[in-house]
Formats: C-alpha cells, structure tokens, sequence
C-alpha cells in the first residue's frame, strides 16, 4: 500500500473520532466529497494483512451503528468487497486475517436483523 494512501486513511480514522454529535450529518454529507478515500479503503480490505484492516473495519461498524442514513450507505457501498475478502481468506483456511472481517459483517447482519424483525401473534411479546 502506498503511503499516500495509507495517510488518507490514518487522517479518515482520527477524523471521526474527534467530531462532537452534532457535527456527525454534515461530516456523512461530506464523505462524497473525499476522492481518494473510497481507493484507498478498498486497498486496505484487499491487502487482508495491512494493520490499518481492523481499525477500518471498526469504522466502518461504527458508521453503520450510527443510524445516520449517510454513513451507513458508506459502509454498505464496500459490502460486496468485504464478502469477497472474507470468502478468499476462508477458502484459504487462514482464518487469522479475516476477524475484524467477520465481526463486522456478523454486526451489520445483527443491526438489519433487529431493524426488519416481523412480529409473530403466536409470542407473547
């Protein structure tokens, strides 16, 4: 991974982090606007031993959990990637690299699940 690339991210995990509540909207809308971002994570969920994959991953969970629109339609957008690196890495039975993966892949599945749950009449409630 090149260090550019490496800078953009380290700069988008620090980013978030330091934003008070209030700030969260306008930084989602601001996300479209980052060129070489949505490169460069691409590259860090490629490359399954980059040190940056778990601090992404976490980022990206959070995104998600944020309940802002935006945000989770950032994190959405690398879903096909992040199956297809979790699928490569599980074929190759090193499972090793593929944790932060499976975790947030299992979170986001749980956060949908909870959000689309039927109620069934036959429980009681």
């Amino acid at each position: 991974m090149l260090a550019m690339d490496e800078g953009v991210v380290e700069e988008w995990l620090s980013e978030f982090k330091t934003l008070p509540d209030t700030a969260v909207s306008s930084y989602a809308a601001s996300l479209k606007d980052k060129g070489s971002l949505v490169p460069a994570l691409y590259k860090v969920i490629r490359e399954n031993y980059s040190d940056l994959l778990e601090p992404v991953c976490h980022q990206l969970f959070e995104f998600y959990r944020s309940g802002e629109p935006c945000l989770q339609r950032f994190t959405l957008q690398f879903l096909p990637e992040l199956v297809w690196s979790y699928l490569s890495v599980t074929a190759a039975r090193d499972p090793h690299c593929s944790g932060c993966i499976e975790a947030l892949l299992l979170g986001i599945y749980n956060l949908m699940r909870i959000k689309y749950t039927c109620i069934n009449i036959n429980k009681p409630q």
